[in-house]
C-alpha cells in the first residue's frame, strides 16, 4: 500500500497556515476528522496509510487514512457555526502529526508518494 499526498486549498478560512494549523491539530480522533473529496478512490492506498498535506508551498504534516466513503459529511468553517453538506467520494483522515516543512508545489487532487512518517 502507498501513502498519499494532497493540497489544502488556500481559500476562505484556509488562507493562512496559522489558522489551518489550529484546525488540523483539532483533528485528533476518529470523531474529529478531516476529509478531502476525490473523483476516484486511490486504489493503491487504504486505511492505515499516511496522507501528507501541502499548504502554502510546503508539506506540513500528515494524517492517517481512516476510510474511503461516499456518505455525506458536514464540513464546518473556522467559526464552527455554519456547516455545509459535502457529498460524493471522500477520503476520511484523522490524527494530525506535524513535520518540519518540506518545500513542495501544491496541486489539485491527490498523488501517491514515497514519503514515510
Amino acid at each position: 500500500m502507498k501513502n498519499l499526498l494532497t493540497t489544502i486549498p488556500q481559500r476562505g478560512d484556509l488562507r493562512h497556515w496559522a489558522d489551518v494549523e489550529k484546525i488540523l491539530q483539532a483533528c485528533d480522533s476518529e470523531d474529529d476528522f478531516w476529509t478531502f473529496s476525490c473523483r476516484h478512490y486511490p486504489r493503491e492506498s487504504g486505511p492505515g496509510q499516511a496522507c501528507f498535506m501541502i499548504h502554502s508551498g510546503f508539506i506540513r504534516g500528515y494524517f492517517t487514512v481512516l476510510e474511503f466513503t461516499d456518505t455525506d459529511v458536514l464540513r464546518h468553517g473556522a467559526d464552527q457555526q455554519n456547516a455545509e453538506v459535502i457529498s460524493g467520494k471522500k477520503v476520511v483522515l484523522a490524527v494530525w502529526r506535524s513535520i518540519p516543512p518540506i518545500a513542495h508545489t501544491g496541486f489539485q487532487g491527490w498523488r501517491y508518494t514515497e514519503l514515510q512518517p
